[in-house]
């Protein structure tokens, strides 16, 4: 065996054996009160839980909390920051935000000790009854006689020959009458595709999407209305914009 294939296989070893010593272990010593905590049901409306977990070193050696991380930016987490002695305590605290997550949630949190060179674990979990949303806060523009869009302009980002695009529009009856909305296009351009006709219950809200496939390259930036017509009465127009060049 040659001397370049010996040192090649040394330098395996000796990466796999970095590796390993860099491996992080799970510290059983570092005792947690309890292992997961259940918040049971919560209400969207009353805001932030939180729970504090105590942690026991049971080791010989002094172990300090580097960080906790949970992941997601709906939980976040208070820690102890001094270095925790034999036979010691240090506290984590985990914040669960239910704001616009309704329904079940499990949430893992992970401890970062030493460096690096060992870490443990913990959960939060519960399940988010949640609440009913001003419908500004995903329709904001008001169009009139109750109707909110996610919208005032659709712009089509630029388009070459031939290409298709979509547009996503939220509607919504902020009335408690059903609503049927007529969608009046000025001019009558029916290359694009969009819905002609709604009917919404009260309080309901949809999504639809304005397309447009490009024929043709035009020499500026074009658009159309379309006016929205509640039980026959005209609202404020809704612009949709395109341009097209040339492949």
């Amino acid at each position: 065996m040659s001397i370049k294939h010996l040192l090649t296989i040394s330098l395996i070893f000796l990466s796999s054996a970095l590796c390993r010593a860099q491996e992080s272990v799970f510290l059983e010593s570092f005792q947690y009160d309890k292992r997961i905590h259940d918040f049971g049901t919560i209400q969207e409306k009353d805001g932030k839980v939180s729970h504090t977990f105590v942690f026991t070193n049971r080791s010989k050696e002094v172990i300090s909390i580097d960080d906790v991380n949970a992941w997601c930016g709906c939980t976040t987490a208070d820690y102890s920051k001094e270095p925790v002695r034999p036979g010691k305590t240090a506290k984590v605290t985990l914040t669960y935000d239910p704001d616009h997550r309704p329904g079940k949630f499990s949430k893992e949190a992970v401890l970062n000790l030493n460096g690096g060179k060992y870490y443990t674990r913990i959960w939060v979990k519960g399940n988010v009854v949640g609440m009913k949303h001003p419908v500004t806060e995903d329709h904001p523009y008001a169009y009139g006689s109750g109707l909110y869009m996610s919208h005032r302009v659709l712009p089509f980002p630029l388009m070459r020959v031939g290409e298709e695009k979509s547009i996503r529009l939220l509607v919504a009856n902020d009335t408690k009458e059903t609503m049927t909305i007529e969608f009046e296009r000025r001019p009558n351009n029916r290359i694009l595709k969009f819905p002609d006709r709604l009917v919404l219950k009260p309080g309901e809200s949809t999504k639809v999407y304005a397309r447009y496939r490009a024929f043709r390259p035009v020499s500026y930036r074009r658009h159309i209305s379309i006016i929205p017509k509640v039980n026959g009465k005209a609202l404020k127009p809704l612009k949709i914009s395109w341009d097209v060049i040339q492949k």
